[in-house]
């Protein structure tokens, strides 16, 4: 994150626009134009000039950007003086107006809100504890099971995984001479049609089809045990 996204952070989590007396927001103002006077060069301004301009863009303010924090309208003024929107004639409330649009539809602000919501929408859900991942993973495994008995076919039920997940959690115990077994049924195994694929995309499918194998047995023995 570049200094400038970090500054645009903060400054969002300032106080609105809407949020600040008008007395306030005027001195602000006031203070911020005398700022860009000399950010764009001017060795001297009438303080007058900006009491008149001070007062017509805190109206502006209040009545079109009302939704913007003090600090980006700053960092807006600071970026427009350096010609970020472009070329300027004069500082003005013709100038200020287009720094002001620039900056409300730029890239910069769009990104920095849409990131500012989805941290906000994260941090307002609790996070989900292990003993309800094991809970959802458990009542996972339980469907499956159903699904099978039901006659669901065994491969469209991710055997694969549904094994290795009962594996992790010691429901299933095949001995490595069991496994080597499966493997060795699957062992010749080659895609439809003989297309070419590498030897290690072609294991990957014999292992897989060997958990299938032993996911089923599995199954089948707890049947068998309800049925008996």
């Amino acid at each position: 994150m570049t200094g400038l996204e970090l500054r645009l952070r903060e400054s969002l989590s300032s106080e609105r626009i809407e949020d600040i007396s008008i007395e306030q927001l005027t001195q602000s103002v006031s203070q911020l134009i005398a700022q860009t006077y000399i950010m764009v060069g001017y060795q001297t301004y009438n303080e007058r000039d900006i009491g008149i301009l001070a007062a017509k863009l805190s109206s502006d303010l209040r009545e079109s950007y009302a939704y913007l924090t003090f600090p980006e309208v700053s960092l807006c003024f600071e970026l427009g003086a350096k010609g970020t929107f472009g070329d300027y004639t004069g500082v003005n409330l013709r100038t200020f107006a287009r720094w002001l649009k620039s900056y409300k539809t730029s890239d910069l602000r769009y990104h920095a809100v849409v990131e500012r919501e989805r941290e906000r929408r994260q941090n307002a859900l609790p996070p989900v504890s292990e003993a309800y991942k094991e809970e959802r993973e458990l009542a996972f495994l339980r469907k499956v099971f159903q699904q099978y008995k039901a006659g669901y076919p065994l491969e469209r039920l991710y055997p694969a995984r549904v094994y290795q997940s009962l594996q992790e959690r010691g429901l299933i115990h095949d001995t490595p001479e069991e496994k080597r077994h499966a493997m060795s049924l699957f062992a010749h195994w080659r895609p439809p049609g003989h297309l070419p694929i590498s030897e290690d995309y072609r294991l990957t499918m014999v292992r897989q089809q060997a958990m299938a194998w032993l996911l089923r047995r599995y199954f089948d023995g707890l049947i068998t045990e309800e049925g008996s």
